[in-house]
């Protein structure tokens, strides 16, 4: 007769992990949010300032680089990730972290002596290959109750062209305070949730981490900010967020894709649509500007926070959409008319309401006193 074995004295790892990670979760955002404010204390001494010039958004100096503290955390959490799922570290570390710290060094090189253009580029065309020759590209596209659509021969191109994009949008997007910083957080949450209604835990934990280093940033970022991001901080986010559906297992990544484009959609629409314009009118779009529909809510008298507030609200919206084209108990053409009904409802949206906005400020009497101020 077989003994009973005795009983453990410890769970296992298995059994407290639905504790342990958000546990973990909440110290990044604790261990962010300390970094930043001894960062805000050291900023003049590593002269780490902004100062205010004709294209910003603030009338005060303020520190830069809080970037660095998202960084930092994330990387130690990210690590945490590879230990558990050895099996995917490489694409997780290889593929994910390491090139985004690469992006991440070139930033913090960038606020402290502005490179050409051209050269950072050049550079973030050649991460985002590394990243594809890791993960490899995005050989399809799944739209929900549709054949997928098979990219052939782009599959490379367009997935290196997705991952620059992303780079440059979120440092574009990084022109307000709360701007960036919320948006990442809203994004990382619908990303998560994609992930854990996937069962892929490694992009959801490592989507839930980014979330909470970056809300550790936004408590001294909300307006008036205390400290400002720094091209360190968005171009390492907008390099993983592209990154993200590729760490996905290569059997989902086509039915993710449009699902995260979905949480992304106002942070892709805004600076895709400034660039387009100038490129129409002849103008550079690599060179820095004030003429995103965010910039033009916020010069007529809308706050940054309510500007911030709503793309995040639009891209809560996206994640939401998100979420019910990817549950298999929705029919297939409501899931595929939900997802494209976004993709040209939400963009009409916000452009109607800046258009609206700014048409109704410019037939308000400067001498009125109603005119919006600078900040």
């Amino acid at each position: 007769m077989n003994e009973p074995s005795p009983p453990e004295l410890f769970p296992t790892l298995d059994s407290i992990e639905p504790v342990l990670w958000p546990t973990a979760a909440l110290v990044a955002f604790v261990f962010t949010a300390m970094l930043v404010d001894l960062m805000i204390l050291l900023a003049a001494r590593w002269r780490l300032v902004d100062l205010p010039n004709r294209r910003s958004a603030h009338a005060l100096p303020t520190a830069r680089g809080g970037g660095l503290a998202i960084v930092a955390i994330f990387a130690v959490a990210a690590l945490a990730v590879a230990v558990r799922w050895p099996t995917r570290a490489a694409g997780i570390l290889g593929g994910g972290l390491v090139p985004c710290l690469v992006i991440a060094a070139v930033g913090f090189i960038d606020d402290m002596r502005p490179l050409r253009a051209s050269l950072r580029l050049l550079i973030q065309v050649g991460i985002a290959a590394w990243i594809v020759g890791v993960l490899g590209p995005l050989d399809t596209i799944e739209v929900p109750g549709r054949s997928p659509l098979s990219l052939g021969v782009l599959a490379w191109p367009l997935t290196v062209v997705w991952i620059v994009g992303m780079t440059n949008a979120f440092n574009f997007m990084d022109g307000s305070d709360g701007m960036a910083g919320l948006g990442a957080v809203v994004v990382c949450v619908g990303i998560a949730a994609i992930g854990l209604r996937m069962d892929a835990y490694e992009p959801m934990l490592l989507a839930s981490f980014l979330a909470a280093a970056t809300a550790g940033f936004l408590v001294f970022n909300w307006p008036p900010a205390r400290i400002f991001m720094g091209d360190v901080g968005s171009g390492f986010l907008g390099t993983f967020l592209a990154a993200l559906p590729l760490l996905f297992p290569a059997q989902e990544r086509g039915a993710v894709f449009l699902p995260c484009m979905l949480c992304l959609w106002p942070y892709v629409f805004d600076p895709l649509l400034s660039v387009l314009r100038r490129l129409w009118n002849g103008h550079n779009p690599l060179v820095p500007h004030r003429e995103f529909l965010f910039h033009r809510l916020i010069r007529s008298g809308v706050s940054h926070g309510w500007t911030a507030l709503l793309y995040a609200g639009l891209a809560a919206g996206g994640a939401t959409a998100a979420w019910v084209a990817l549950d298999a108990r929705v029919p297939g053409g409501t899931r595929a008319l939900i997802a494209v009904a976004t993709a040209i409802l939400g963009p009409a949206a916000l452009t109607w309401v800046v258009e609206h906005r700014c048409a109704r400020v410019e037939l308000v009497p400067a001498e009125s006193g109603h005119a919006p101020k600078p900040r």
